[in-house]
């Protein structure tokens, strides 16, 4: 394969459009005397030669659709053996985490920037391992950018103004927020973004406020990312972040549901508001723009590599090259661009849906940003662990009699000590055990090694029996989130097995108590259903704060607590 730019900027198309048609064509036939089918067959295990490919989730429906193609085409290697390839969508920190570690055997991996494959092979240098990649190709491109409702990207004065990180600064910075402008209506301003240790669109995000306090555009250095200036300017900007999250995915399709009222602005990719827009449909809510900051910012040019590990085989690397080279024929990155990326491809010309009718302009970026040396990634990462908004997290554990079955409890435990270690000193915890009575075992406080102490002794001595008081257990760790200072960022995660058997509160009392509210009531609810007979109303709870429902087991549990701390 051949290696793919760091910083790829698709602006020339070089050839016909009959050109493209043909390959069009080309590209739809099947490989080495293949028949197409309508499904993939039914093949002996040693007859298939399987790629698993763990990948950043923004491109999930443009996989998902082409690669459900290439399966059911019966693609075959020389051997005779044919392809088969299994996906696994993640967030890009995730994908190569998960690879490093071996908790997943992945035969190829596509982040979302190059900047996780030069953190990784990073990464396997100072284990003293071989390289993850040692080449990578770009599948499609994407500028990472300020997805804005239209009417607030107006009042800041877009399009005739160039709108940029200063310009969120400025409105972050008034206490009447929206209302300096005359809208008070809107509230504060609201920015979210993924978190950077886990998601490209984050990491990208907080580099690019980096450059911003430093006013360059390359060439970053470790003295930069020391100058107080810089901490500073990052941290101006985090004061607004509502929170953080694992999957720019999830941001993106909950900024289109939650409306204005949940964000004012999202970092996302260029492709994420081009979807919002075209499937806005009959939505009472405003379209969405993409703000091209004019401080600078990335391409996200979504890299696929072959890992470089002994467990892949010759016969995978012919595999994973006719898959590549699929991927990048013209029919697949028409496909793309049909879904609002930028093909990789020259042989494709940009068209719509990149364009104005659709929220993003196709003549930007105009300043594009280097990405760092990865040895600096890491202390963009460290910055901004001391400079984003603490948390404040209360973990409502259910303790009753029926979390004895399996061993609920104790691997509960284990994940509620995995969330303890993912909170750092500037953040609050607190704990709160129920079962048919409600127990505060730890007011929220700062997680000092005394707090940290503290907590892990209540797990410890906690035991299952009992009825259970879901509701009134809720319902009372509300009321003390509603005192979070809004310079937090205020969290509820409730774990449970079992619907509600003995609150005195009832559930249309509860809910009203718990409805989101960005101004007075901005405390998510965080909910995980502990087995699979976990009772339906968890999801609507964690709905109905605008927040997200998992369900765990024995295999996941951990994972579950590892995606919600992303959160914070």
């Amino acid at each position: 394969m051949r290696a793919g730019p760091a910083n790829p900027v698709p602006m020339k198309r070089l050839l016909l459009l009959l050109c493209s048609s043909l390959c069009l064509l080309t590209a739809c036939q099947p490989k080495n005397g293949s028949k197409a089918s309508s499904s993939p067959a039914q093949l002996p295990p040693d007859k298939v030669v399987e790629l698993l490919l763990p990948y950043g989730s923004e491109k999930e429906s443009w996989l998902n659709e082409v690669t459900t193609r290439f399966n059911a085409d019966n693609h075959t290697i020389g051997t005779g053996k044919t392809i088969r390839v299994k996906l696994r969508p993640m967030g890009s920190g995730d994908c190569i985490d998960e690879v490093l570690a071996g908790r997943i055997q992945a035969h190829l991996v596509s982040p979302a920037s190059m900047a996780f494959v030069e953190m990784a092979n990073l990464r396997a240098r100072q284990a003293a391992a071989e390289p993850l990649f040692t080449t990578t190709d770009t599948l499609i491109v994407s500028p990472v950018v300020i997805a804005m409702w239209e009417p607030m990207a107006r009042t800041l004065g877009w399009p005739a103004k160039r709108l940029g990180w200063a310009d969120l600064i400025d409105i972050t910075a008034q206490p009447e927020g929206w209302g300096t402008y005359g809208k008070g209506e809107w509230g504060r301003f609201k920015l979210g973004h993924t978190h950077p240790g886990y998601s490209n669109s984050g990491l990208l995000a907080v580099l690019a406020e980096v450059y911003a306090a430093t006013g360059k555009t390359a060439g970053l250095t470790a003295e930069d990312l020391q100058a107080p200036t810089t901490r500073d300017y990052v941290a101006s900007i985090e004061r607004s972040i509502v929170h953080y999250g694992t999957s720019t995915g999830f941001f993106a399709k909950r900024i289109a549901a939650g409306g204005p009222g949940y964000l004012s602005a999202a970092v996302l990719y260029e492709s994420n508001v081009i979807e919002a827009n075209l499937a806005r449909g009959q939505s009472a809510n405003p379209p969405l723009v993409a703000i091209y900051p004019r401080e600078g910012t990335f391409w996200s040019d979504h890299p696929i590599g072959v890992v470089n590990r002994p467990r892949v085989t010759a016969e995978h690397r012919e595999a994973a090259t006719q898959y590549v080279r699929f991927l990048l024929a013209p029919a697949q990155q028409q496909r793309a661009l049909a879904l609002g990326f930028r093909p990789a491809s020259i042989d494709v010309p940009l068209g719509a849906p990149v364009e104005i009718a659709n929220g993003v302009d196709p003549a930007e970026p105009r300043t594009t940003l280097q990405v760092p040396k990865p040895e600096l990634l890491q202390a963009a990462l460290d910055l901004w662990t001391t400079a984003k908004k603490p948390a404040n997290v209360t973990l409502v554990l259910d303790v009753s009699g029926s979390m004895q079955q399996g061993d609920a409890l104790g691997l509960a435990k284990e994940g509620a000590r995995d969330l303890l270690a993912s909170l750092t000193d500037r953040d609050r915890f607190g704990l709160l055990l129920f079962n048919e009575r409600v127990q505060e075992v730890l007011p929220s406080c700062k997680l000092d090694t005394a707090a940290r102490h503290q907590a892990e002794g209540a797990l410890g001595r906690a035991r299952a029996e009992g009825g259970t008081a879901l509701y009134d257990a809720l319902a009372q760790a509300m009321k003390k989130a509603q005192a979070v200072p809004p310079d937090e960022i205020a969290a509820i995660i409730l774990l449970s097995d079992g619907a509600d058997t003995q609150s005195q509160l009832k559930l249309e009392a509860l809910l009203p108590l718990i409805a989101f509210d960005a101004e007075r009531r901005p405390v998510r609810i965080f909910t995980i259903g502990y087995g699979k007979q976990a009772p339906e109303i968890l999801r609507k709870i964690a709905e109905s704060t605008q927040a997200k429902n998992y369900t765990g087991d024995k295999d996941t549990i951990r994972a579950v607590f590892r995606d919600i701390a992303t959160f914070f």
